[in-house]
């Protein structure tokens, strides 16, 4: 690179290590720029996704990606410490503690709420049910704290339907079904829900809006639901987030 070549592109050799300065701090203030204007668009997006009506599998997958953004999830979601930090700040914010039940919990762990609920200390318990012989064998030597109970809760009894139970999770349609048939019912009114819906279909929205319930964050194929009630409790700024 010699005089010539300055001469017709303007300026002089010493200008040269300030061009190229000013050229990567432009670069990189244009890299910060697509980046803030992506989360923007992301941000807009949900907000817009969460509006479809659930008129179909095709509008309520759209949905769904709308609730599975709210709160920063791509962000914080990649991990399950970092999905029950947003679910304990965000979701449970303002609840009191209480009695949580896990229909079909596996091994306790892999994919699990209940073993994070057991470490916010006092206030919180947890009954797990579980009717595998393999995974039952495995929940009972890593949850050890928990209430457990060999086979299904499909076909709910007065014991069952305790006054202190603020929350359930299901990974199983009969479960699923069993827990609506007695919310529908009144039999039981828990704060919020969560239920599994790997098939993505608008079926368990429908029956909880039916019965007074708000989708509220979708996460791994989990829908969680509060009741109308409680969303009312907090904040409409921590709702609209």
């Amino acid at each position: 690179m010699g005089r010539g070549w300055m001469k017709r592109h303007g300026g002089t050799l010493t200008d040269l290590p300030k061009t190229a300065i000013g050229r990567r701090r432009f670069e990189e203030d244009s890299v910060l720029e697509k980046g803030a204007m992506k989360l923007v668009l992301r941000i807009i997006r949900g907000w817009l996704y969460r509006r479809y009506p659930a008129i179909s599998r095709g509008w309520y997958r759209k949905k769904l990606a709308g609730y599975e953004r709210r709160w920063g999830l791509e962000d914080h979601g990649f991990t399950k410490e970092g999905f029950f930090r947003v679910f304990h700040e965000r979701f449970l914010g303002g609840n009191r503690p209480g009695r949580v039940y896990e229909l079909v919990a596996g091994d306790g762990l892999v994919g699990s709420l209940g073993v994070w609920f057991e470490g916010l200390g006092k206030g919180w318990s947890v009954e797990a049910w579980e009717h595998r012989p393999s995974a039952l064998l495995s929940l009972k030597k890593t949850r050890f704290e928990a209430e457990i109970h060999e086979g299904r809760l499909t076909r709910w009894s007065a014991n069952e339907r305790k006054k202190d139970l603020i929350g359930i999770t299901t990974r199983k349609a009969r479960e699923g079904s069993g827990v609506c048939r007695e919310i529908c019912a009144g039999q039981i009114r828990p704060q919020w829900v969560g239920l599994w819906n790997p098939t993505m279909r608008p079926t368990w929205f429908h029956r909880m809006r039916s019965a007074g319930y708000q989708l509220v964050l979708v996460y791994q194929r989990m829908e969680f639901y509060v009741r109308a009630e409680t969303r009312q409790q907090i904040t409409e700024d921590r709702w609209r987030k």
